[in-house]
């Protein structure tokens, strides 16, 4: 399959968990993706940065190239895995000329069987994309406005408080003297609202 796809063009795919996806892959994780697995693991976000990640944004690669969650019997995060495993075998483009998708290549031994038996949109909802795709949008465009800041004001906000999204919501809503949001999914917009505020009040100042 070549060519870009929308929402509405013909597609399937059955993974058949034969792992070799999960290799010599560079994997690119955003705050609300760190804080599920952080989730999943029990672990402060702080944690799961230093023993899974690179640098922060990225999951570690044992050294034959496998991800860091993959485990004798597959992924063991699977749950709460990163929107660009969802989507494997399409990869997904965002920016202001809109949305699409695009096939990403395959291992050459893979075993998953690609089709057009549905729609991306259909295989989207099965693979519970939808609030992983809300965050990165939410992200994407935080990034855009961090970017318009000169280096020294972008400086001002904390590489923590904006890979941190738990703790920074639940600091900020302490000082507001108001519970944290109950889902995660209500903390990102809290967050990207508190990050947002900051470069107002950056720009301004």
């Amino acid at each position: 399959m070549t060519g870009e796809l929308s929402r509405t063009s013909a597609f399937s795919y059955e993974c058949k968990a034969c792992n070799r996806c999960c290799r010599d892959k560079k994997i690119q994780l955003n705050p609300y993706e760190l804080a599920r697995l952080a989730f999943a693991l029990e672990l402060p976000v702080v944690e799961l940065i230093e023993r899974f990640t690179m640098d922060g944004v990225h999951l570690q690669q044992r050294p034959k190239g496998t991800c860091v969650f993959l485990g004798p019997r597959g992924c063991s995060v699977h749950r709460h895995r990163p929107l660009v495993c969802r989507l494997y075998p399409l990869g997904r483009i965002v920016n202001p000329e809109g949305e699409r998708f695009v096939p990403v290549q395959p291992h050459p031994r893979s075993e998953g069987i690609h089709g057009e038996h549905g729609r991306v949109a259909d295989y989207l909802v099965d693979q519970g994309a939808a609030p992983f795709m809300a965050a990165a949008d939410a992200y994407y465009a935080l990034y855009l406005q961090l970017a318009d800041l000169a280096a020294d004001a972008a400086a001002d906000i904390d590489r923590m408080e904006l890979l941190d999204l738990d703790a920074t919501v639940v600091a900020d809503c302490k000082r507001r003297g108001v519970a944290p949001p109950a889902t995660l999914e209500e903390r990102v917009q809290h967050h990207v609202a508190v990050l947002v505020a900051r470069c107002d009040s950056t720009q301004r100042s």
